[in-house]
């Protein structure tokens, strides 16, 4: 409890706001906005777990309103193979100095969206193996730095599904990270008390966010929406970088 209310948790608690706008608008964000300056001033193992408590709920929420749209079998495979590999990253985690698997990811991102801003697209139904890699990815990605999104996002992106569909099945993926990886995280002993009177300090905040995004996603077109998305994912892998190169990232 040492940690309410000093700059740290002002800090964060404006990127929760934030965060919770993008996760309600575009489906994701928690991690993108929150991870890069949360993870340098608290450290990502302390990190992980609040945002966890963070979104929990938040994805009980919009699974509801999105259940109908959602493309359950691509979904299925993704998390099936995210959670098969999930225990790796959470040992990267522990083990691994934070501040390289940071920047790896966020420089692969960055690479990827800024090409499919640029046009590339990609023809064709994904393969079964392409499905598991990207889910793999996604996994190892949410076990060490709480990014899971951007292996997902930006596949679903490139394959040019309408905008409706793509922000369900991003709700639905987040959903099944989310129950798959509070256990883990758990197992791991980090969610010590101070984690949990963080977490739950930011939750109104956040959730606050949620609503005003998700009654945004209802005026905004097709193209603003895949802007939005690739923007987001942009602007995290850029922040992301800069802290860890500035020497923030803690490990």
């Amino acid at each position: 409890m040492d940690l309410l209310l000093t700059f740290d948790w002002w800090v964060v608690a404006i990127l929760a706001a934030i965060a919770g706008v993008a996760r309600g608008l575009s489906g994701f964000g928690i991690g993108l906005i929150m991870m890069p300056i949360g993870g340098a001033l608290l450290t990502p193992a302390f990190m992980v777990p609040v945002l966890s408590i963070l979104d929990s709920p938040a994805s009980v929420f919009l699974l509801a309103e999105a259940w109908k749209r959602i493309d359950k079998r691509d979904v299925l495979i993704l998390a099936s193979a995210a959670a098969v590999c999930m225990p790796a990253g959470i040992w990267i985690l522990t083990y691994v100095e934070a501040g390289t698997v940071a920047v790896w990811a966020n420089a692969v991102a960055l690479a990827t969206a800024v090409a499919l801003m640029a046009g590339l697209r990609l023809r064709g139904a994904p393969s079964l193996a392409r499905s598991l890699a990207t889910g793999g990815l996604s996994g190892v990605l949410q076990g060490a730095a709480a990014l899971p999104g951007p292996p997902i996002i930006l596949g679903w992106v490139a394959a040019q599904i309408p905008s409706p569909a793509l922000r369900a099945n991003i709700i639905a993926y987040f959903a099944l990270i989310d129950a798959l990886v509070v256990p883990m995280l758990w197992i791991s002993g980090l969610f010590t008390v101070e984690v949990l009177w963080f977490g739950a300090s930011l939750l109104p905040l956040y959730l606050g966010g949620v609503l005003i995004g998700r009654k945004a996603f209802g005026v905004i077109s097709e193209g603003l929406f895949r802007r939005v998305v690739l923007g987001l994912v942009i602007l995290g892998a850029l922040s992301g970088i800069v802290v860890v190169s500035l020497g923030g990232g803690a490990g």
